[in-house]
C-alpha cells in the first residue's frame, strides 16, 4: 500500500544538475491591460545563488562577483548588492582574497542541549548499539503532528526501539513528510541512522532544529517496550527538523532517565542572547 501511494510522488534523490535562472514577473492590470514589472536584477541573483545553496549545486565556494555580473549581464556593484544580502541572511560567509563560501553548519545546538547521533553515545559508554524496527509505513498522522510539518496529507511513520548491550534504551515515534523523503520506508532502518540518510544520499541540508525535552513516567502502553513496570521514569523528547524553513521529519523520543550520557564541546554563543540581560 505504502509503495502505491507513494509512487505517484518517489523522486530519486540526488544531486541537483541544473535549474533555470529565477525570474518572477508582477502583473497589474492597467487600463484594460496588463502592465509587467521586472523583479529587480540583484535579486534575481540573489535566488538564483540561494537556490544553488538549497539544492546542494553549491556545497563549497558560490561564483564570484565578476562570474555573477557576467551571467546576469549586470554590473559588479549590483552583484555585490545581492551576494551582501545573502550574506546577512547567513547563507554565505566571505574569506578575504579568497572568495564567498557556503557557510558551514556545524552540530546543532538548542539551547542547552545538542544534537548528535546516537551511535556517537553508545560510542561514549562503550556499547554496542542496534535497533529494532516496530512499523514503518504511509499513515493518516494525529493533527498536532500535521501543524508540525505544515502539511494536510498523509505522512511516513516510523518506529523504532534503541538498544545498549541489548538493552531498551531509547523508543522513537517518527513522522516524515513523504514529498521530501518518498523513499525513506525501502532504506535500511534497522542500521542506518534516518538523518544521515536525508543529509548524504537525499542531499538534504538539515540546517535548524527545534526540541523540548521534559521528565516523565512511562505509562501501561509503553513500559513494555522498556521491560519495566508503568511508572518509570523517562525523558520526553519532541523534535521538529527543518531544511531552512521546511520542517522535514518530527520525531517523539523516549529515553531512559537513569541513562548518564557524556559530552563534551565548546559552546557556542549567540551575543545578542546576552545583550541588554538583566542582572540577577
Amino acid at each position: 500500500m505504502a509503495r502505491d501511494i507513494l509512487s505517484s510522488i518517489y523522486r530519486f534523490p540526488g544531486p541537483y544538475t541544473g535549474f533555470p535562472d529565477p525570474i518572477q514577473v508582477f502583473q497589474t492590470k492597467e487600463r484594460g491591460g496588463v502592465m509587467k514589472k521586472k523583479y529587480p536584477k540583484y535579486k534575481k541573483i540573489k535566488d538564483y545563488v540561494i537556490k544553488g545553496i538549497k539544492s546542494r549545486n553549491f556545497t563549497d565556494a558560490v561564483p564570484s562577483e565578476n562570474q555573477l555580473a557576467e551571467k546576469f549581464g549586470v554590473s559588479r556593484m549590483t552583484a555585490r548588492k545581492a551576494i551582501d544580502a545573502i550574506e546577512q541572511e547567513g547563507f554565505v560567509e566571505r574569506t578575504p582574497g579568497k572568495g564567498t563560501f557556503v557557510k558551514k553548519k556545524r552540530h546543532y545546538t538548542t539551547g542547552f542541549f545538542r544534537v548528535r547521533p546516537f551511535q556517537k553515545w553508545a560510542d561514549d559508554l562503550n556499547v554496542a548499539l542496534t535497533t529494532e524496527v516496530l512499523e514503518a509505513q504511509v499513515v493518516d498522522p494525529p493533527a498536532h503532528v500535521s501543524k508540525q510539518l505544515k502539511t494536510g496529507g498523509q505522512l511516513i511513520f516510523i518506529r523504532r526501539l534503541w538498544y545498549f548491550d541489548q538493552k531498551p534504551v531509547r523508543y522513537e515515534i517518527r513522522y516524515l513528510r513523504p514529498d521530501i523523503c518518498a523513499g525513506i520506508l525501502w532504506e535500511d532502518l534497522k542500521n542506518e541512522s534516518i538523518h544521515s540518510i536525508l543529509i548524504n544520499k537525499y542531499k538534504l541540508s538539515l540546517t535548524k532544529i527545534s526540541q523540548s525535552m521534559e521528565a516523565i513516567v512511562l505509562s501501561e502502553e509503553t513500559a513494555p517496550l522498556f521491560n519495566v513496570k508503568p511508572g518509570y521514569p523517562v525523558f520526553y523528547i519532541k523534535r521538529v527538523t527543518y531544511s531552512f524553513d521546511d520542517p522535514v521529519t518530527y520525531v517523539e523520543y523516549y529515553m531512559r532517565g537513569e541513562m548518564a550520557f557524556r559530552d563534551t564541546f565548546s559552546p557556542q554563543f549567540d551575543p545578542s542572547d546576552f545583550f541588554n540581560f538583566p542582572r540577577p
